[in-house]
């Protein structure tokens, strides 16, 4: 496959400046490979110059216009290409930030920026709040499920016990029958017995299984509330 190598100058007009638009041209060229600088011009725009495959500088030329940082708004982009040269070695934010006397309307919307974004935290924190409290009722649940399965534990111990025990005294009495053809009346109470255990061991068993496939979709539940907790915090 045949890479086109190209090179182009782009400029961007719209709130790019102050914005940290030059900040996020960087980091998306640089996940894409490309070259060159993104530098403030006097007159509100940015210019970018940069050096890569022709395909990766089209992705790059998307981004910048649907996917530009919080801040900023793109609202014209202009691209020319022409014959890659190889001049850069990366990609670099170039000069400061060009002064601009702040008029009302600037102050005005710098203003409604905040009040916007303010409302926003309200919000995502509402949320927090919101999962913070399920995540309290389940890590509460779990508690109350695990204590039953620890008690459920100690009983299957002890019947465990029991089962041993009646085992050892089947033996015992069975030890003691000094004529099996004889005593073949006690065969049917034994094996009514040793049912009676396996029932009891299947039920405990049964019960156990659902407690601990309860608790695996609480976990799961869990873990999708925290998912979501974090995508709100780090968008």
């Amino acid at each position: 496959m045949v890479m086109t190598l190209k090179r182009a100058n782009i400029f961007v007009s719209g709130n790019v400046q102050k914005a940290g638009f030059r900040t996020f041209v960087k980091n998306l060229a640089d996940s894409l490979g490309i070259k060159g600088y993104a530098e403030n011009l006097p007159d509100g725009k940015v210019k970018i110059v940069c050096e890569g495959e022709e395909e990766s500088i089209a992705k790059m030329v998307g981004s910048i216009k649907t996917e530009a940082s919080a801040l900023s708004k793109v609202e014209d982009l202009q691209i020319k290409y022409g014959e890659y040269i190889g001049e850069y070695l990366d990609f670099e934010r170039r000069g400061g930030d060009v002064p601009k006397k702040a008029t009302l309307d600037d102050l005005l919307n710098v203003m409604i920026s905040f009040d916007n974004k303010a409302e926003k935290i309200v919000d995502v924190l509402g949320d927090i709040k919101e999962d913070t409290s399920q995540i309290r009722q389940d890590t509460s649940q779990i508690r109350q499920d695990t204590s039953q399965i620890r008690q459920d534990t100690s009983q299957i111990r002890q019947d465990t016990s029991q089962i041993r025990q009646d085992t050892a005294q089947i033996r015992q009495d069975t030890s003691q029958i000094s004529n099996i053809a004889e005593n073949t009346s006690l065969i049917p109470a034994i094996n009514e017995d040793t049912s009676e255990i396996k029932n009891n061991t299947r039920e405990i068993a049964d019960k156990l299984q659902n407690k601990y496939e309860e608790l695996s979709r609480e976990i799961a539940q869990m873990k999708v509330t925290l998912s979501k907790i974090e995508a709100k915090v780090f968008s």
